[in-house]
């Protein structure tokens, strides 16, 4: 494994934004490929691997993609929130904007839909500004009786399976939560759901093969398609029918394609990434009994135990990817990158770092620096679904608890399968006791 040399500082270089410096000057130098999650590491112990090379060193992705991998915070929230790097791979990836480079597999998966998640400058704000319309906090609050009446059914649906010796609290308890939240909010018939999510959990795959996420990705669009025409003909009250309406009253409507990718951004960022935030909470909460005591005691809230369960264990540990708009040099660490340059912030790494939290593997509830993490993003794409999913995450585990003050783990928290993602990031099946 080789890391790329070291960045010099550029004389002359015209300092364009707080701790950016605009420069040229190529990174260079060969790199490690980038895993994911394992059988024996986590994405948070693969961050720190990566930390052992510098704050962005040079990783290479599926399909032979050389990117820079940012794990230091810092680094990651300055080009988060600045002008300098893009979602937008058709305006900043040359080679992929004139179509001469060729990609596919998980990358083309996530970099090739046009929605609030892919988008740059104005652009970005136009698709953003409906979602965030419909995801207010207002909204949200309203939102909470209904999350609390699912929430009540699916626990009285837990006591109709009768006693079970182990039973799976993500297939019986954090996955259909979410799902019929997002039925909810957005209108999507419940019929979908469980062929799209079975779907979409192959664009999640980074093991796949370029053959298994094409397919993935064909049976999610055909849905997406399906929901696309419905919501066209007949707009209702919800999510769904806003952006409908939204794409129609601009002054540049959304084209059905670009209907259906922002629905797919929707979707999946309100199931995979919550089923991961309710079931690692649990697993937080049941494997340290004494950070549960505190909790249940008052003397931490169920909000503080979530921010460090995400801190801990973001359910998403790295979005492709970002693009650097122009060559430029980070002051502070004195990392340089290429225009065009593909970068991908490593979202577990970063929220470990030993340098931001003391003792960063411990769940610890009562953590003074933990508030600040990066499991939502940061900058213009922060999430805005992110008040809706801390409402769902603390009714649905404040409410197991109630429920089954007794319920404990019915594995080590090590031995939980993982998915094989460096996306992805939490357990694919949790075995519980609830008595």
């Amino acid at each position: 494994m080789t890391l790329a040399p070291g960045h010099e500082s550029v004389e002359g270089a015209r300092e364009d934004a707080p701790g950016i410096l605009l420069t040229a000057g190529p990174p260079g130098g060969g790199c490690p490929y980038l895993r994911g999650a394992t059988a024996d590491q986590t994405n948070s112990q693969e961050g720190q691997r990566l930390r052992a090379l510098g704050p962005a060193p040079v990783v290479e992705l599926p399909g032979g993609v050389q990117a820079r991998v940012v794990v230091d915070p810092g680094l990651a929230e300055r080009l988060s929130a600045g002008p300098h790097v893009s979602r937008d791979a058709a305006r900043h990836w040359p080679g992929f904007r004139e179509g001469t480079r060729s990609v596919d597999g998980i990358i083309a998966a996530w970099i090739g839909t046009h929605n609030a998640l892919n988008s740059y400058g104005e652009d970005h704000r136009q698709l953003r500004a409906p979602i965030a319309a419909a995801l207010t906090r207002r909204r949200v609050e309203a939102m909470a009786p209904v999350i609390e009446l699912i929430v009540h059914d699916v626990l009285d649906e837990l006591n109709g399976l009768g006693a079970p010796e182990k039973i799976d609290l993500v297939e019986f308890y954090a996955l259909p939560i979410p799902h019929r939240v997002i039925t909810h909010l957005l209108g999507v018939p419940a019929q979908h759901l469980p062929a799209f999510s079975a779907a979409a959990a192959g664009l999640f795959d980074t093991s796949a093969s370029a053959e298994d996420v094409g397919r993935s990705m064909g049976a999610v669009l055909a849905i997406l398609d399906q929901l696309v025409v419905s919501a066209r003909e007949h707009p209702e009250d919800n999510l769904v029918g806003d952006l409908v309406r939204a794409a129609d009253a601009s002054e540049s409507p959304l084209s059905d394609t670009e209907l259906r990718d922002q629905l797919m951004l929707i979707i999946i960022a309100g199931t995979e990434t919550t089923v991961h935030a309710i079931g690692t909470l649990l697993v937080h909460l049941l494997g340290h009994p004494d950070q549960l005591a505190l909790v249940t005691s008052g003397l931490a809230s169920m909000e503080a135990a979530l921010r460090e369960s995400l801190r801990l264990r973001p359910p998403i540990a790295a979005v492709p990817l970002r693009f650097a708009v122009r060559q430029f040099q980070d002051a502070r660490s004195g990392e340089r990158f290429e225009e065009g340059e593909p970068i991908l912030i490593h979202l577990a790494g970063a929220n470990t770092d030993p340098e931001t939290y003391a003792d960063p593997e411990h769940f610890d509830v009562q953590r003074a620096d933990g508030s600040r993490n990066l499991a939502f993003g940061h900058g213009p794409h922060v999430c805005p679904g992110a008040a809706l999913a801390t409402s769902e995450v603390v009714i649905a585990v404040t409410r197991f608890l109630d429920r089954y003050p007794d319920a404990r783990l019915a594995v080590a928290p090590e031995d939980l399968p993982e998915p094989s993602s460096f996306i992805s990031n939490g357990y694919t099946s949790i075995p519980g006791r609830l008595a």
